[in-house]
């Protein structure tokens, strides 16, 4: 399997401003590599799984949605 790349898939869990949570949201799906986002109930607001080519473009989408008004905090969780 040598030569062969991955692509480099991480799960971003984030904290929303009450009542944001569906425009931040569709905001994030917006970003390019942003796969799959989810509302949830719990200690994270949202989960958004990401799938990119390079750690690079993980910082680029993780920069991305930390940037969007009403995004508190984020923790990313990248899949080995």
């Amino acid at each position: 399997m040598r030569g062969l790349r991955r692509p480099v898939l991480a799960f971003v869990l984030a904290t929303i401003k009450t009542g944001m949570e569906y425009d931040v949201v569709a905001r994030i799906r917006e970003i390019p590599g942003v796969k799959e986002t989810y509302i949830t109930y719990g200690a994270w607001d949202a989960v958004v799984i990401v799938e990119v080519d390079s750690l690079g473009e993980l910082d680029r989408v993780v920069s991305a949605i930390r940037k969007i008004g009403g995004v508190e905090h984020t923790t990313t969780l990248v899949g080995v």
